[in-house]
């Protein structure tokens, strides 16, 4: 079994060696110690400095990054992927769009949907749902179909989202033809840079975290974990991260309209 000293840990996984010091400070490493004090890595500590690597990149924070190594590989959820560009182009074709139409009916420019649809820029929620309602769908269309998933739907089996600015969703149930249930994870300073209105009720409870939503012209909800917010979806709303870290909502849309 090799072992690694920091400078050639931190050289074989792309970083600096006072990035190593502090993933350890932060419990996301723990390296074993020579009497003198050295540390030594292995090849599994390797792996894992690697898996933390992408986390970091994929905006998931030191907490959030701690529970995932310590989940059995089984019951981690499904990867993060972005958006597939060729979903967004076949959306517009299935439906005989040039892209001046979908600009017109969606109120984006030609160029940031041209961007869109060659994945050399991303989306936020509020941009994402005024393209979908102009193609006629909803969010949900933007995912993966599921494959073989059915009432129980386990966290590697969730279908995956991922936005712009920080933003994940991963759907909760596949089949449900009555309600629309998801789990949004927000990067600190997350948001769904602009409002935007759709058909039906929304349910949202914090899981941990805290969120503000703003509400029609004139409501703003602060809301910390345990705290639960309903309101019609027609009313044009927003929202916010405002925790340091990670903020976590059981989002539920019935009927599915976002």
């Amino acid at each position: 079994m090799r072992e690694y000293r920091i400078g050639e840990a931190a050289r074989m996984v792309g970083i600096s060696a006072s990035a190593l010091r502090l993933w350890e400070r932060q419990g996301l490493v723990r390296p074993t110690r020579t009497r003198s004090g050295y540390r030594l890595y292995r090849d599994a500590d390797i792996d894992q400095l690697r898996h933390v690597q992408l986390m970091r990149a994929q905006r998931v924070n030191a907490p959030g990054i701690r529970r995932l190594i310590r989940m059995p590989a089984d019951a981690r959820p499904a990867e993060r992927r972005p958006i597939e560009p060729s979903r967004i182009r076949r959306l517009r074709l299935d439906r005989g769009m040039s892209l001046r139409a979908a600009s017109l009916r969606s109120g984006l420019s030609v160029s940031f949907l041209s961007a869109l649809e060659r994945g050399t820029t991303g989306a936020s929620v509020a941009t994402m749902q005024r393209l979908t309602r102009a193609f006629g769908v909803t969010v949900l269309d933007l995912f993966e179909p599921a494959d073989g998933v059915g009432r129980h739907v386990r966290p590697p089996q969730r279908r995956v989202l991922e936005l712009d600015g920080g933003v994940r969703i991963e759907q909760l149930a596949t089949g449900a033809s009555a309600l629309e249930s998801q789990l949004f994870v927000l990067a600190p300073g997350a948001s769904s840079e602009g409002q935007y209105a759709h058909g039906g009720e929304e349910f949202i409870y914090v899981l941990e975290g805290d969120v503000t939503f703003w509400i029609g012209s004139n409501e703003r909800f602060r809301l910390q974990a345990g705290d639960a917010l309903t309101f019609p979806s027609t009313l044009p709303h927003r929202w916010r991260n405002r925790a340091d870290g990670e903020t976590r909502l059981l989002w539920i849309n019935t009927p599915p309209t976002f």
